[in-house]
């Protein structure tokens, strides 16, 4: 089945998840209390009809053996990071991967050596600084500080640390969990420190189909110039866009420079594999047919960053910035002085994530990427939550 423009979808029927495999709505279950899933990043809607019937019709086809991503794929690609980005790829810069945090790992460990520094924003996605430290590399923190209500990345932090001889810098773009779409200047401004310094950038660009922001544009650092091009790894996936992490992950690492290309596909050479037939098939479907399914989502998903917005500037303790991309709001508790905010708010039926494991235990996050009725009664709790402070 195709969507049609005429053809309205109803993500306010989002399926019920609880009681099934859902990870984000079982890992904080209670026989004794109904908890709502709010954590972890993935949607509670179902993926594009036309990714569903992708998929079920290679259930029916072919055997399910080892596979190659398809050169449809693979042209589709290229012609996407055209279409949208002016950023003229080769197909043989792609290495294909089950997922973008394999692609994090693997870009830490090909550049530079053991007891290297390796920046990155705080606060930030947990695995950014995760693959530092689990790969014998040293993590070098650059904040992100609110600048008239919006966050921004010191910059002069980012040279310090660039000058004090560290080998690569982890960016995420648009941000998780702060929701930022990094200009052009900014942008700008983060390749001429790397490339100055000699520093690795491998942008994790896994939400830059979400853009909440209508006059602000994605832009992959790496299409800036040809300098900044061959001195990095960009890494996308569908799996955020168009909520497929359950299927089998797949996630592209682009890198335009042959011998960093080299170097990454050894260092993940046995620890990452190619992606399943069933991912190949659902991405494929995905970047060619779900288009539509895609345009109503994001309406959606404004609407529910802009209640959202009004819900928590009217309740006392809490703030939140602006959300331009994502579905992830970052919200401020530290004027409720809990001691442990993440476990307050889940003793009232919310489970939020934990800021601290992505650096600031002042915050919590909170995925709105589900139904209004859903986010209408995350809101309810949270309010109950705070007088019961």
């Amino acid at each position: 089945m195709s969507i049609t423009q005429k053809q309205k979808i109803d993500f306010d029927s989002a399926p019920d998840r609880r009681g099934g495999d859902s990870f984000k709505w079982n890992r904080f279950a209670d026989p004794a209390q109904d908890v709502i899933g709010a954590w972890v990043a993935d949607m509670d809607f179902l993926s594009p009809p036309e990714v569903l019937d992708a998929v079920n019709t290679r259930l029916c086809g072919a055997a399910l053996g080892y596979s190659d991503p398809p050169d449809e794929l693979v042209s589709l690609l290229v012609e996407r990071f055209w279409r949208l980005y002016q950023w003229r790829l080769e197909s043989s810069w792609f290495v294909f991967l089950p997922g973008v945090v394999p692609g994090l790992f693997g870009a830490v460990r090909a550049t530079g050596k053991e007891g290297d520094s390796v920046i990155a924003q705080s606060p930030n996605y947990h695995y950014m600084f995760d693959a530092p430290e689990c790969s014998e590399r040293e993590l070098a923190v650059v904040g992100n500080r609110l600048v008239d209500g919006r966050w921004e990345m010191n910059l002069d932090e980012l040279r310090t640390l660039a000058g004090e001889g560290a080998s690569s810098f982890l960016l995420c773009n648009p941000h998780n969990p702060v929701g930022r779409i990094l200009t052009r200047s900014e942008l700008q401004s983060v390749a001429d420190i790397c490339v100055e310094h000699g520093l690795m950038i491998c942008s994790d660009e896994i939400h830059a189909d979400l853009l909440l922001d209508t006059d602000k544009p994605h832009i992959p650092i790496a299409s800036l110039s040809a300098d900044i091009e061959q001195n990095s790894i960009t890494l996308v996936s569908p799996s955020k866009t168009f909520n497929l992490p359950g299927i089998g992950g797949f996630a592209i690492a682009i890198i335009p420079n042959p011998a960093l290309r080299k170097s990454f596909e050894e260092k993940i050479h046995g620890l990452s594999v190619y992606p399943s037939a069933l991912a190949c098939t659902a991405a494929l479907a995905a970047y060619r047919d779900g288009g539509e399914w895609l345009a109503q989502l994001l309406e959606y998903l404004r609407a529910n960053r802009d209640y959202l917005e009004r819900e928590i500037a009217s309740m006392i303790g809490l703030s939140m910035a602006h959300v331009e991309a994502t579905f992830l709001a970052w919200i401020n508790v530290s004027e409720l002085k809990l001691d442990n905010a993440f476990e307050h708010f889940l003793a009232h039926g919310v489970a939020l994530s934990d800021g601290s494991p992505m650096g600031d235990s002042d915050y919590l996050r909170l995925n709105f990427a589900c139904s209004r009725a859903t986010l209408e009664e995350i809101i309810k709790r949270m309010k109950k939550a705070l007088y019961a402070k």
